[in-house]
């Protein structure tokens, strides 16, 4: 009996790329900023996408997302036009109890950043803090004019009364005076960045003034 021999043909389509020919990439994400970068909540702020190259033809699509979206939102994406490296986009910020921190996101070309808005409350954005840090290892009380620290250093360690986070409204002048404790003697103010020209204070909004005294035994 003779056995039949089926051939089956297939169709075979070639393509040959050339160098050049494939495809390019959509360019890196090569930054994410927020301006302004701190605001009270319900303020609107602008975030801005950049692209380390120019957008090819078609443009490209940036995935956004907040960290925090109770502080912050953004929208779901943002589109750079063909041409160009950034775009910017809004963001909406709400009250908060107390200042927070989101962190905006994107994403484009494999790489992912960020850039970081903080929101504040009316109180805060008002006001700053003065609070004291031990100098020496001696005694001594320090009070504030306007009234708020009133604070005692033990000799050898620990404190009484009020010595940190007293807030006074910005642009205030305190006036702090230093009286040591006996057997031990006051010899300044130790350099502080935010007390620098203590014993006088000028309160800057938002800012954490931390203060020096220096009492040593005699």
């Amino acid at each position: 009996m003779r056995r039949a021999s089926i051939l089956a043909t297939a169709a075979i389509t070639l393509i040959s790329l050339t160098p050049g020919a494939a495809l390019a990439a959509d360019p890196a994400l090569a930054s994410i900023t927020v301006t302004p970068d701190r605001v009270i909540g319900g303020t609107p702020s602008t975030g801005r996408a950049t692209l380390v190259s120019s957008a090819p033809a078609g443009g490209v699509v940036i995935p956004l997302t907040s960290d925090n979206p109770v502080a912050a939102t953004v929208p779901p994406s943002v589109t750079v036009p063909a041409g160009a490296t950034s775009v910017t986009f809004p963001i909406t910020t709400f009250v908060v109890p107390n200042p927070q921190s989101s962190l905006i996101i994107g994403t484009a070309g494999g790489v992912t950043t960020y850039g970081i808005i903080t929101v504040t409350t009316e109180s805060q954005a008002n006001r700053g803090s003065i609070s004291l840090a031990r100098g020496g290892n001696g005694g001594g009380r320090v009070t504030s004019q306007p009234a708020g620290i009133d604070c005692t250093l033990i000799a050898g360690g620990g404190t009484i009364g009020t010595c940190g986070n007293v807030f006074f409204p910005a642009g205030t002048q305190v006036r702090l005076d230093a009286r040591p404790a006996s057997g031990s003697r006051f010899q300044g103010w130790e350099f502080e960045v935010s007390c620098r020209d203590a014993p006088k204070v000028t309160i800057v909004a938002e800012v954490a003034h931390i203060c020096r005294p220096v009492f040593r035994l005699r």
